[in-house]
């Protein structure tokens, strides 16, 4: 019974964590527009009667157009202001409550005043919510000199009544919808508050409505099941709101859905049965829960450990960097339009409030299957279920000597040095002694035409025509030649025919060079070499056909399937150990249509989700679930500035459209809040501008070892 209960109030919670800060917002910016389109009427006729009851009972009481009277307006304004930023809630609800709550006691007929100061003073217990600029500051505010201030409200230490507030508003609500049910017609003085008119309904309505007020009231007085009987209460009061047309009716609703996304509080019965919390499973509490490793911080890795957190298990999440690395972006690192910290954060970051999460930095070396063990550099760990998301690493083909003249991007660190040697080049071109000097440092050359060829083109020669002008005297950067080689016979060949010959065409007006059916025979650090004898001379050559898996397969003493990925089942495990999952680009996995799942981010999420919830049906004992089936959801790659194309199988898109449409994407999809912030201001900038603010040129230009595919640590770590 309580197993069923807490399930029930769990689900309701889940819910609330989306649903509660939108409230929170709404119902900030609703109370701060009330209070400064009241004070806005007043200063528009400061000598006349006050046209709103919070002012007028401060002219009975005071002399009308008093300076008294103009301190409490523009304490209003300043207050409403604060509270619609989120800057200084608590501190500016408490101010506005107490203006509300005076203007209560002194007119005592206007019922809406106590309602909003009521409002008011759970936003002040409550906070802003995380939609607020209270929470973008939250950890800095306390320890500078400008937002300090703004911190004047922690010592009233508000949240030390939160329980007792919570009781008396959930007794309080609780009578409001008896006494609704038992007079519908408004009779009494509390229906007519909340003034439900619930016959106009017709009987069953009336009688359904009525019932369901009196099931919540029923489960608010002793405080159980509070967060979905408030929940349901409240859609019950805004039904009767609509049809009623009375605003103080959807106050009783955002009270009770204040109620539903804040909790029964301490004084409850719920609380002390323990219904109202997450499992916790932390590290040193409930040694018997299963061990969950989870090995790479890429899209998949990410996905399997936020869908297991909330599950009886303990989680270990290993890489060898201690960042998440949003790669689908990397190409704007590597042409200067965007700095490495937009699209990377911290994975500990991540979990920091997650007691069942353990984040460590390592390297994979071996996995003893037999003795469910992980062998790092420096340690061991053991395992109850292993995933392995390691993702893929630059592939040459057979080729790796051509890694140190013709750097991937699969790193935080490839992006860094690709965008210093393409900036070098630029500077190499302008002080060349020789015009075949120049012409060399001013050619490059992109081996591939998939999505980060294409991509890459477009942005290098944006970065060229545009990011450059004007800041070189001997060189011209928009005179720079751009070729992209495909060994295919058309660009972006997962695409549609049409959309290839839309990205060609868009490539072409770029002033950008496509060769179809280019068979790359050398490279070397002067040039190329292609199958039919031609030479190429350029000193920048970028590699982006192909990838290889990470040594994932070694790691498990498995033989590797086509570019090193490990042949996985249609659960995601190995054939023959239904302990081990491998996701991502490290899985040759089924998509459950008769193919395989692409390599992308999307896949990646979707395998790593799924993952989670065989291992959760395990633990729990359950049947699994259906075997995985990838879902499309669609292809995007951008060419240049407006210029895109988007393919979601029942429409196509280019041009400008499928431009917002991949920024909008991408945008949405980083990982954390001040990344999608700071990305899409830098996108704006330079939209405007056509400036790039992170032009450096950091480190070695030179040309690096690369990942060799023997005898090297870095073919040991984990690539993600």
């Amino acid at each position: 019974m309580l197993s069923a209960l807490r399930s029930i109030n769990m689900a309701s919670r889940a819910l609330g964590v989306v649903l509660f800060p939108l409230l929170l917002l709404g119902m900030r910016l609703w109370l701060a527009q009330i209070f400064l389109l009241a004070a806005a009427l007043k200063l528009a006729a400061p000598g006349q009667p006050a046209p709103s009851s919070l002012y007028a009972c401060f002219e009975g009481w005071l002399n009308a157009g008093s300076a008294a009277v103009m301190i409490v307006i523009w304490i209003t304004v300043m207050g409403a202001l604060l509270l619609a930023a989120g800057l200084a809630t608590r501190l500016a609800a408490l101010a506005l409550a107490m203006v509300a709550l005076a203007a209560f006691v002194f007119d005592a007929g206007a019922e809406q005043n106590f309602l909003w100061a009521l409002m008011l003073g759970f936003v002040a217990l409550l906070g802003a919510g995380p939609l607020s600029l209270d929470a973008a500051f939250r950890r800095g505010a306390g320890r500078n000199a400008i937002f300090g201030l703004l911190r004047l409200h922690a010592p009233l230490r508000l949240d030390r009544v939160r329980g007792i507030a919570l009781l008396l508003l959930r007794l309080w609500l609780a009578l409001v919808l008896l006494n609704a049910a038992r007079a519908p017609s408004g009779a009494s003085a509390v229906p007519q508050l909340l003034a439900p008119h619930a016959m106009a309904f017709g009987p069953p309505g009336e009688i359904m409505l009525m019932g369901l007020a009196v099931l919540a009231a029923v489960s608010l007085i002793p405080g159980l099941l509070v967060r979905p009987a408030a929940g349901l209460a409240a859609l019950v009061v805004l039904a009767m709101a609509l049809h009623a047309g009375r605003q103080e009716t959807l106050y009783i609703a955002a009270l009770l859905g204040i109620l539903a996304g804040a909790g029964p509080g301490a004084l409850a019965l719920e609380s002390a049965l323990k219904l109202d919390r997450w499992p916790s499973f932390g590290l040193g509490e409930d040694e018997a829960a299963p061990h969950v490793v989870v090995v790479g911080a890429g899209f998949g890795g990410l996905a399997t450990v936020f869908a297991l957190m909330r599950h009886r298990c303990h989680i270990t999440l290993i890489d060898r960097r201690n960042h998440h690395l949003f790669q689908p972006l990397l190409y704007q690192v590597a042409t200067a339009a965007l700095s490495p910290g937009d699209i990377t954060l911290p994975v500990r970051a991540l979990f920091r409030g997650q007691r069942n999460v353990r984040v460590l930095l390592g390297e994979v070396h071996r996995v003893d299957r037999t003795r469910r063990i992980v062998h790092l550099s420096d340690r061991t760990i053991a395992y109850d279920y292993l995933v392995i998301a390691t993702g893929a690493r630059t592939g040459y083909h057979g080729k790796a000597h051509w890694a140190p003249w013709a750097p991937g991007l699969k790193q935080i660190e490839d992006a860094t040095h690709v965008r210093s040697r393409l900036l070098a080049a630029f500077e190499h071109a302008e002080d060349a002694e020789t015009e075949d000097a120049r012409r060399a440092w001013l050619t490059f050359v992109i081996v591939g035409a998939g999505p980060t060829g294409v991509e890459m083109a477009g942005a290098l020669a944006e970065l060229a025509r545009h990011g450059l002008t004007g800041e070189f005297r001997h060189i011209d950067p928009a005179s720079a030649r751009i070729i992209v080689l495909n060994r295919g016979e058309r660009c972006l060949a997962a695409f549609p025919p049409g959309c290839s010959r839309r990205t060609e065409d868009m490539l072409n007006a770029l002033g950008v060079e496509v060769r179809h059916g280019a068979v790359l025979q050398s490279l070397d650090a002067n040039g190329v070499v292609l199958a039919d004898g031609s030479r190429i001379a350029a000193r920048t050559v970028l590699w982006t056909a192909g990838v290889e898996a990470s040594p994932a397969a070694r790691w498990l003493g498995l033989e590797a399937g086509p570019g090193g990925r490990v042949p996985v089942t249609s659960r995601l495990s190995l054939e023959g150990d239904e302990r081990v999952f491998v996701i991502g680009d490290t899985a040759l996995a089924p998509d459950g249509k008769g193919g395989f799942a692409p390599g992308l981010a999307p896949a990646a999420k979707q395998q790593g989700a799924y993952a989670a919830r065989v291992i959760a049906a395990a633990m729990a004992g359950r049947r699994p679930p259906r075997p995985f089936r990838y879902r499309h959801q669609g292809s995007l790659a951008t060419i240049g500035r407006s210029s895109a194309v988007a393919d979601f199988g029942w429409i196509r898109l280019s041009g400008a459209p499928a431009w917002w449409l991949w920024g909008l994407v991408h945008v949405g999809y980083l990982t954390g809040a001040r990344n999608r912030i700071a990305v899409a201001l830098q996108w704006f900038w330079a939209y405007i501008t056509y400036h790039r603010s992170t032009r450096l040129i950091t480190g070695s230009t030179t040309p690096t070892l690369g990942i060799s595919p023997e005898g090297d640590n870095l073919k040991q770590a984990l690539e993600i």
